[in-house]
């Protein structure tokens, strides 16, 4: 994922040229303001490790139940991959899903209350924010 930005001076076919050449390595979004870079950097620059960091702590999870480390391995890896082709497949929101999986009273219930009383989303948001803050420092 590769945000970029350009200046007045850049025309409209060279914005086009840029996008095409930087769509062979991925995904792009044009930002009007370049300060939009840094919060890019912070969310797509640095989000595999916040996946990466989740995924983890789901396996040790999992190994703390008792399946051996190849199984968590795979009952993770395979538990994200079908959430993002989910995701992807669909205009149903983040918040619409979990609603969706969620049953009153059931284990994901359970699970979506424990994560809300230790603050994990907001404690999410304020990891990428000092990602954000760091970049910027670094901008400087």
């Amino acid at each position: 994922m590769t945000a970029f930005t350009s200046s007045d001076e850049v025309t409209r076919i060279e914005l086009v040229m840029v996008q095409n050449l930087l769509n062979t390595t991925g995904k792009t979004v044009y930002v009007e303001n370049e300060s939009f870079i840094d919060a890019a950097t912070a969310i797509s620059g640095s989000g595999p490790a916040y996946v990466w960091y989740f995924m983890d702590a789901m396996m040790v999870a999992a190994r703390q139940m008792g399946f051996s480390e190849s199984e968590a391995e795979l009952l993770v890896g395979q538990t994200f991959r079908g959430a993002i082709e989910l995701y992807s497949k669909t205009d149903v929101s983040c918040e619409e899903w979990i609603r969706r999986v969620s049953s009153k009273g059931g284990t994901t219930e359970a699970a979506m209350k424990t994560y809300r009383q230790f603050l994990v989303h907001e404690n999410i948001v304020a990891g990428a924010q000092a990602a954000l803050d760091r970049a910027i420092e670094l901008g400087s």
